[in-house]
């Protein structure tokens, strides 16, 4: 089969950014001080807190409003277009519970909070001369103006013609320049969390040992390696079942090694946030775990390519859900 048929078309994934410790500290200049102490690692992650916090709550919600007012689906008489579509843009954005997001404030309610210009002061105080600072501002700079462009919407519902052409042009100006800039910064941060992860992992075990909280970053760096590789053997055309194999087994055993540390845990308190944080990852990981499976299992039965293709999707959906869930309670947590 070949893997070249995986890719859906005109979906987003993979929106969310794996949360970096030190996410719930926004004393900024003063938190940069104390992280140092803590050492080189933290307070790189520290720096770069607010900035994925923004990514995580406000950005993907935004793309995917954007998405949905560049691609509308066909309206459908006596029914919701978005419940009724097939497209992936359309169901992505439907479900927000399905991401723990039920109770999050809509991304326009706190953009100005979350995406505030001091994002970026912590970095600014530790690498002046870090690319990032740039990045974050062209792309605060862009939200702003797609945003605009986006309220306008219910304005051109009631006037139409004219305003209509103009609410079409400057949301495919802004919207191209806002999707290219936030697509750079995360690709950027993302880069950042990759060569930030293994370093915290090592600092855990060495503080702790192999406890929870090293055993859930484990895990967590285990189903982000997973998802990652197979979205570049995608897009590469090059992933093969034996190596999808793999990475799922690879999950697969992260998740059962963190499963036997907890029933070796003789009394167990809820009330402590990494357990707590444990037990919430239960449904997500097997779900996540399950897309994986699935996607091997249909390969292997040489099923259709839009079968594949929707697999694939929900094993980055999935993937989504599960950090979704871990970076709200991990975001103060840890």
């Amino acid at each position: 089969m070949n893997p070249s048929l995986l890719l859906p078309i005109g979906i987003v994934f993979m929106l969310m950014l794996f949360g970096l410790a030190g996410a719930g500290k926004h004393t900024q200049v003063l938190g940069l001080w104390v992280d140092r102490l803590d050492g080189p690692q933290t307070a790189t992650a520290s720096a770069l807190a607010p900035i994925i916090d923004c990514m995580n709550r406000v950005d993907r919600d935004t793309r995917l409003t954007y998405q949905r007012a560049a691609h509308p689906p066909p309206a459908q008489a006596g029914s919701e277009p978005e419940v009724q579509t097939s497209l992936p843009v359309g169901r992505y954005a439907r479900a927000r519970e399905e991401f723990g997001d039920n109770n999050e404030p809509q991304a326009r309610l706190i953009q100005n909070d979350v995406c505030a210009p001091i994002l970026t002061a912590k970095l600014e105080h530790q690498q002046p001369d870090s690319p990032l600072i740039g990045m974050t501002a062209e792309y605060l700079s862009s939200l702003q103006k797609i945003t605009s462009t986006l309220s306008a919407s219910s304005q051109v519902r009631v006037f139409g013609g004219a305003m209509q052409q103009r609410f079409e042009e400057d949301l495919s100006r802004n919207g191209h320049t806002y999707t290219a800039l936030s697509s750079k910064l995360r690709n950027a941060l993302t880069l950042e969390e990759q060569r930030l992860r293994p370093a915290q992992l090592a600092l855990l075990e060495a503080r702790l040992g192999r406890d929870l909280h090293w055993q859930l970053l484990d895990y967590m760096i285990t189903a982000r390696q997973a998802v990652n590789q197979i979205d570049s053997g995608v897009r590469e055309a090059s992933l093969t079942p034996k190596a999808l194999a793999a990475l799922t087994t690879a999950v697969q055993r992260a998740n059962e090694r963190s499963a036997a540390f907890v029933d070796n845990i003789a009394d167990k308190n809820l009330n402590d946030e990494a357990l707590h944080l444990w037990y919430t990852l239960r449904a997500p990981a097997d779900d996540y775990l399950k897309a994986l499976q699935n996607l091997l299992q249909d390969w292997l039965d040489h099923a259709p390519p839009q079968q594949l293709s929707d697999d694939y999707y929900l094993v980055t959906r999935r993937y989504d859900a599960l950090l979704s869930y871990y970076n709200r309670p991990a975001r103060n947590a840890f």
